[in-house]
C-alpha cells in the first residue's frame, strides 16, 4: 500500500465550454459537479488492484483461467470486494479518496497531466498486469487508476454537495464504479471514460468483465 497524505483536492469537474456534457448512457459531466475542494485526512491505497492470484487465496475454491494469476480480478460483485478487503484488514476507498489519489492536490484530469494521451494507460480491449503502463502511475507510486479495469468504491450513488442536478438513479441503490476505461465500446473508444472525474454506478450484485477493485486502509 502506499500513502496518500492529508490534504485539499479539487473534486468533480468545472462548467465550460470544454466540459463535455455526454460521457454515457446513462450519465453525463453534470453528475460531477460542482467542482469544489474537498479536504481529506490521510489514507492507505494498494498500490495495485487485487489480482486473481490475491483473490484466490480469499476463495481457493474459484476457478480462473491458467496464467492469469497476475492479471487484475475481474467480475467481482461489490459484495466480494467488500469482503476481500475486510478479510485483509482493510475497506474498500471512498469515491472521494479514489479521486483523491488519481487527481493529486493540484487537480489533474488524468494521472499524467490534464491532456489526455491514449498510449499512457491501458484503453484497449484486454486487461493486462498491473503496473505495465509507466506513465499511468499516481505521485504516490500507485498504478493502473486511470487504466485497466474500473473499480468498485465503498460510496453509493449520490448526489455532489451544492449540487442541482436530478438524477433518479442518486440513492443507496448503486454503487459508485470508478477508473479503468478499457474499451466499453464495440465501435470505438470514448475518451471521457478515462477523466478520474468520470462517475460511473452498478447495483452491487453485479459482475462485470471489465470491473475489478483495490483496498484502502485508514491511516489511525
Amino acid at each position: 500500500m502506499a500513502l496518500i497524505p492529508a490534504g485539499a483536492f479539487t473534486l468533480g469537474l468545472g462548467i465550460s465550454e470544454d466540459t463535455p456534457s455526454f460521457i454515457s448512457d446513462r450519465t453525463s459531466s453534470k453528475n460531477a459537479q460542482p467542482q469544489q475542494d474537498i479536504q481529506l485526512e490521510a489514507f492507505y491505497l494498494d498500490i495495485h488492484e487485487v489480482t486473481y492470484g490475491d483473490f484466490l487465496q480469499f476463495k481457493p475454491q474459484a476457478q480462473y483461467a491458467e496464467g492469469r494469476l497476475n492479471h487484475p480480478v475481474q467480475g467481482i460483485s461489490w459484495f466480494e470486494a467488500d469482503a476481500y478487503c475486510l478479510w485483509r484488514g482493510k475497506r474498500l476507498p471512498t469515491e472521494l479518496e479514489w479521486e483523491r489519489a488519481g487527481r493529486g492536490l493540484d487537480g489533474h484530469l488524468y494521472v499524467w497531466g490534464n491532456e489526455f494521451a491514449r498510449k499512457n494507460a491501458n484503453f484497449e480491449k484486454t486487461v493486462q498486469p498491473g503496473g505495465k503502463f509507466p506513465q499511468d502511475i499516481n505521485e504516490n507510486g500507485i498504478y493502473d487508476l486511470n487504466g485497466n479495469v474500473s473499480e468498485w468504491t465503498a460510496s453509493w450513488y449520490q448526489p455532489y454537495q451544492g449540487s442541482n442536478f436530478k438524477d433518479p438513479n442518486y440513492g443507496e441503490k448503486y454503487k459508485v464504479i470508478r477508473g479503468g476505461a478499457i474499451n466499453k465500446r464495440e465501435h470505438g473508444f470514448i475518451k471521457e471514460f478515462a477523466l478520474l472525474a468520470y462517475r460511473n454506478f452498478a447495483p452491487p450484485e453485479m459482475r462485470s468483465w471489465d470491473t475489478g477493485f483495490r483496498c484502502a486502509r485508514s491511516v489511525s
